[in-house]
């Protein structure tokens, strides 16, 4: 059963829960997440953390904060990345357009229209400045953006709390800008982004039974990104979604034949698989290949009893409509989220 609620979910609800991500206390478990493509072929992901989910290291500070910029090249398919520790006392916040500074990154949120996400650089490794302009609405897999403690703990497997879960992409699809300096090279930033806001105010493992799977195809035509039999975004260029909802029983909309990276305590980390999918006519697969993967980032853990990894490898979405079939080369960012393994 699929719940298609795009047309009744409101821009207020998830503003407001934006303001909090903002302005109020942050959260044990908190995030600012980007994804883009550029025209190049060239994959950039930028994560922010106010407050580390788990300890990187035996005596870690969970009070600070953490950045991740990583990068892999479109033609070579070689990684880079950066992953930071920051002095989260040192963090500042104001109703500035909403804006967050701490020393090395700073994030704005710029009060115009089409809304635009400003993330400055300004670490050792990497300067300079990426901007994010919507073309899309807001979207959550939660109809007024966050899922209440009961809800969380029956639909996700996690502790029984008072604690909600906030999840909003508040760009689905956007247009990415600006330019980079990393070590000697400069990048020109100009391709098709996602950027999306999550808070859960507990401990990560309280979230959910064991933690998610989510995965994001991308192409400068389709975007199709969700967390397989949970929830699902589907859209062609600029237009309004094909479908962004959430799924409720269906398990035929998982992702299957699921192939892993690495061994021992990392064989959660999903490099590949096969997902489906089918709505008002139109039939949609996508087959992410393990053979050319990349890694982007991976969130250290002083246990390997917490696995949080992504990476990007080649894949093809199939369209199918009445008479026609449509196959499309792009790739696909692989997230995997394990807790308390």
């Amino acid at each position: 059963m699929l719940i298609d609620y795009r047309r009744i979910q409101a821009g207020g609800a998830l503003r407001k829960l934006e303001q909090k991500n903002f302005l109020e206390n942050k959260a044990k478990m908190q995030w600012w997440y980007v994804d883009l493509v550029m025209s190049d072929g060239s994959v950039l992901l930028v994560a922010f953390v106010p407050k580390k989910w788990w300890p990187d290291v035996a005596n870690a500070n969970l009070d600070d904060a953490l950045v991740f910029v990583a990068m892999v090249d479109g033609k070579d398919r070689k990684s880079r990345s950066v992953t930071r520790t920051l002095d989260s006392s040192r963090m500042r916040v104001s109703k500035d357009g909403l804006r967050l500074e701490v020393p090395g990154v700073t994030i704005v949120r710029e009060d115009t229209n089409p809304v635009t996400y400003r993330f400055v650089f300004d670490l050792e490794e990497v300067k300079g400045q990426l901007d994010v302009r919507a073309v899309s609405s807001p979207f959550s897999a939660f109809p007024t953006g966050s899922l209440p403690g009961v809800g969380r703990a029956a639909l996700l497997g996690g502790a029984l709390s008072g604690e909600a879960f906030s999840y909003v992409s508040q760009v689905p699809r956007g247009k990415a800008s600006g330019e980079l300096t990393w070590g000697g090279d400069r990048i020109a930033i100009d391709g098709h982004a996602y950027h999306e806001q999550g808070r859960f105010d507990d401990a990560p493992e309280r979230l959910s039974r064991k933690g998610w799977f989510w995965c994001h195809f991308l192409h400068p035509e389709w975007n199709v990104f969700g967390s397989p039999g949970v929830f699902l975004y589907v859209q062609k260029e600029e237009q309004q979604p094909v479908f962004s909802g959430f799924n409720l029983f269906d398990r035929s909309l998982g992702f299957k034949n699921r192939t892993t990276a690495g061994e021992g305590p990392h064989h959660k980390v999903y490099s590949g698989g096969e997902m489906r999918f089918a709505y008002n006519g139109l039939q949609l697969s996508v087959t992410a290949d393990p053979k050319r993967n990349a890694p982007l980032v991976s969130f250290p853990s002083a246990t390997t009893r917490q696995i949080y990894h992504t990476l990007v490898t080649d894949a093809e979405l199939t369209v199918e409509t009445k008479g026609s079939t449509k196959r499309i080369p792009g790739q696909m960012i692989l997230e995997s989220c394990w807790l308390g393994l």
